[in-house]
């Protein structure tokens, strides 16, 4: 047997992923024409994630998502492989930059091992500067 960088077999498959995976669950509605369905985020990562959803139609290719974050975020996904009664992985893109900013923002809080449950949001908007109180002379 040939020892190589990708295991102890040189045959062996190397781990085709390009971007670190990070556990994650949360809720996802998948929006697939007309039809509205749940499945359970196992895991994310730049590029992608894998949706548990145990009964999905084989026919379904590409789909709008909304990731249930405290704000909703929407991401357009393409089926990369199907793990028939258990999911889908997916490879992900977003039409908005802002979405994409919160995507980013979810993976660095979770790579830091922080709790998600606010990372993603939009920042809150900037309060006004407040003005000097001046006592005045009278």
């Amino acid at each position: 047997m040939q020892s190589s960088v990708f295991g102890e077999d040189s045959r062996s498959f190397p781990d085709r992923r390009v971007a670190a995976r990070y556990e994650f669950r949360a809720d996802i509605e998948i929006e697939w024409y007309a039809r509205k369905l749940w499945g359970r985020v196992k895991d994310i990562s730049r590029t992608g994630m894998f949706i548990e959803i145990p009964a999905l139609d084989e026919r379904i290719g590409r789909f709008t998502a909304n990731l249930a974050l405290n704000e909703p975020l929407q991401m357009e996904c393409v089926v990369r492989r199907v793990v028939p009664g258990c999911g889908v992985g997916v490879t992900i893109r977003f039409a908005e930059e802002e979405a994409e900013a919160r995507y980013e923002a979810l993976l660095v809080a979770l790579s830091l091992g922080c709790r998600p449950t606010a990372a993603g949001v939009s920042p809150p908007a900037e309060p006004e500067p407040r003005k000097p109180l001046v006592a005045s002379a009278r």
